[in-house]
């Protein structure tokens, strides 16, 4: 398991749930590691569809000349992908602590540091699906509900695939 790679967990976490409940177990450097490929999947399409499908970086950085787009862009990019990090970071850390209450109704032990961990290779599909979105001819309606109920959905099934926990 240790010598996993992060293509192989990236493919089993669209689809299994036994494979995401075995990943708990992975080192949390492998986990964040993965974390950032996740953001980088999920940030990439939105600066494609940005500034090469609409060919207009001016709508990103308003109030500027071309020259100066030219010099705020990469700036611009650097903090929005700091902020992108974040908000993913945020979120798996929040459905942490949410799966950890579920694993204790569901009767299975399931300590925050691993919860995280199950929680991050959880959120894989959603993840893909919505940060492809800027890329499709029409916007998913609802998103954020979808985008939260097919992690629970995930992180749920994998809690399931948990041994249940002995008195």
């Amino acid at each position: 398991m240790r010598n996993i790679s992060l293509l192989q967990i990236f493919y089993k976490s669209l689809y299994s749930f036994t494979d995401i409940a075995k990943f708990r177990f992975l080192s949390i450097g492998k986990t964040i590691q993965y974390v950032f490929i996740l953001i980088c999947i999920y940030f990439v399409p939105s600066l494609i569809n940005s500034i090469i499908i609409e060919k207009d970086s001016t709508n990103l950085i308003p109030d500027f000349d071309a020259g100066s787009v030219a010099i705020m862009l990469p700036i611009f990019i650097f903090f929005m992908f700091v902020l992108n990090t974040g908000i993913l970071f945020l979120k798996v850390s929040i459905l942490a602590y949410i799966a950890k209450g579920l694993a204790n109704l569901l009767k299975r032990k399931l300590p925050y540091r691993l919860s995280w961990r199950l929680t991050a290779y959880s959120i894989t599909l959603p993840t893909i699906i919505f940060g492809l979105e800027p890329l499709l001819p029409f916007t998913i309606p609802y998103g954020f509900f979808i985008d939260l109920a097919l992690t629970f959905f995930y992180i749920y099934a994998s809690i399931n695939k948990m041994p249940v926990t002995k008195k």
